[in-house]
């Protein structure tokens, strides 16, 4: 299997794939290299986000008004998707934060008390 031609579809919805931008050394193509702190926007689940999700952005903390309900059910439903893909089982937990890996990791710690 030619792994290059089977990612190459997947490389090319990424938004940004073919961005260049202008160096001391002229214009050349950037290239992203840091995966583990943060991805890059895939434009198949930025469509769907903003299509389908973001007419009902709301707050996930209240189920007072139809889009705080439709964020809460949508939250709950991506961690289950999230622990299938992880073969997580139901006394696994997912911790959630907003600020990325780095904001996991000291929440962890917090739990810990380290």
């Amino acid at each position: 299997m030619d792994l290059e031609k089977y990612f190459a579809p997947f490389r090319e919805q990424t938004i940004g794939y073919d961005q260049t931008f202008l160096s001391p050394f002229g214009e050349q193509k950037l290239l992203y290299a840091d995966w583990i702190a943060s991805g890059r926007l895939y434009k198949p689940i930025e469509d769907k986000i903003t299509n389908q999700f973001g007419p009902l952005v709301g707050n996930t903390h209240s189920e007072a008004s139809e889009t705080g309900t439709a964020m809460t059910a949508a939250y709950h439903h991506a961690k289950e998707i999230i622990k299938q893909h992880v073969n997580a089982n139901k006394d696994d937990i997912i911790l959630c934060a907003g600020s990325g890996m780095t904001g996991v990791v000291n929440k962890f710690q917090r739990i810990l008390g380290l």
